[in-house]
């Protein structure tokens, strides 16, 4: 059972990597850099203003870090095919389960010190601490982490003790009565009840193998775990794993009724229900944006939000010209009497109709971060110039080269 794991576990970083040499381009790495250098600078400017000993500091670092605690979840890898074909092996899968717990374990790790290591100046910075201390709450942590494992794979068993299947109590519960006593008291007696409980956990496990197992429920939460994973990457590409689904908005109607309906305008009253009613495309859409004016609120300068205004706004149209091709596997389109330049006409008004609402709300989120009429001016002439060149060269080249 071991080296099926492992087999799965190969394919699945091989389609993983796939995707990520797809989301880790050359644009997004740009913006990344820019991102974490303009939350980077905001927080460093957060932390001048901070003092020592204030009261609301170890609330704070109790909550982020018990949120850090939820990050990383079980990879069990399971399929939906398993509860058929392996479920004759359900008592040698515990092998199996222990690599999945051990592969799972790696990656939540890495995580939870990764977030240690950004809460670690403002911890220095409000409620300073010795070497030894920060070391008992990352100790602390990282045994929580890996109870927070044990505890969701057991919950996977029908276990005779009903409490250990309400994920709450070692998800949630313990791991905030363990940090509170280590922030509040002292780290040491957080490392103690932390290597207490996930003891106590383990005894609880002794002999889970001979326990039935929920299969239909651990392949339930994979399948959810995956369709996370999925949802980020089709942020920046398609993912043929996510079905969309058209879905009526009705109240958007009143934009649509803005199409007059009249033969030149056959494909952009198509293109217009179609980005109003495609979860994918509009989704797409959606969340760009709104990543763009958040990221937008919190950097400050005279040129840092032009330039990510800008890279947003390329990014946007970028992942939005392949909806030119979305419905030409529909047969019925290839009979409309319209031309290939009315079509192009037609997706060049909505493709411009979109950017312009996108740089409206990016326009309006520098005015409220930073109100400098310079910047705002700057972006806006920055936006009007990365529009008319998108719109008319960058669209007509993409769609020659695709031809």
């Amino acid at each position: 059972m071991t080296n099926l794991f492992k087999k799965r576990l190969s394919s699945h970083l091989k389609e993983m990597f796939k995707y990520l040499r797809l989301v880790f381009n050359d644009h997004f790495i740009f913006a990344l850099l820019i991102m974490i250098g303009g939350l980077g600078y905001a927080y460093s400017n957060l932390l001048k203003t901070l003092h020592a000993n204030v009261w609301w500091s170890q609330p704070i670092i109790i909550l982020v870090m018990l949120v850090l605690l939820q990050i990383g979840r079980l990879a069990t890898l399971l399929e939906d095919a398993d509860v058929v074909f392996l479920l004759p092996k359900e008592h040698a899968m515990h092998s199996y389960f222990i690599a999945s717990k051990r592969y799972s374990e790696t990656l939540a790790e890495i995580c939870q010190i990764f977030g240690l290591f950004i809460l670690l100046p403002f911890i220095q910075a409000t409620d300073p601490l010795s070497v030894a201390a920060l070391a008992g709450l990352a100790v602390t942590q990282i045994v929580l982490k890996d109870a927070w494992l044990m505890a969701n794979l057991m919950n996977h068993y029908r276990f005779s003790q009903r409490w250990l299947h309400q994920p709450v109590w070692f998800q949630w519960l313990v791991p905030a009565v363990v940090l509170i006593i280590g922030v509040y008291v002292t780290p040491l007696a957080s490392v103690v009840l932390a290597l207490g409980a996930d003891g106590i956990l383990r005894m609880l496990a002794y002999g889970w193998q001979q326990q039935a197992f929920d299969w239909r429920a651990a392949i339930g939460q994979e399948n959810n775990r995956m369709l996370g994973v999925y949802r980020f990457f089709n942020l920046f590409t398609n993912v043929p794993m996510l079905k969309g689904v058209a879905k009526r908005r009705k109240y958007m109607d009143g934009l649509l009724r803005l199409v007059t309906i009249k033969p030149e305008n056959t494909y952009l009253y198509l293109y217009s229900r179609g980005m109003v009613r495609s979860g994918e495309f509009s989704g797409l859409y959606s969340r760009l944006t709104i990543l763009g004016m958040i990221l937008l609120y919190f950097i400050h300068g005279t040129w840092l939000p032009v330039l990510l205004a800008a890279l947003f706004m390329y990014l946007t149209g970028f992942q939005l010209i392949p909806f030119f091709w979305q419905f030409d596997d529909i047969v019925f389109t290839h009979l409309y009497p319209i031309t290939t330049e009315q079509r192009i006409a037609n997706f060049k008004k909505l493709l411009r109709t979109l950017l312009i609402v996108t740089g409206v709300l990016f326009l309006v989120m520098v005015a409220v971060s930073d109100f400098q009429l310079e910047v705002i001016l700057i972006t806006a002439v920055v936006e009007i110039v990365e529009i008319f060149g998108m719109v008319s060269y960058y669209l007509p080249l993409r769609l020659r080269k695709n031809r």
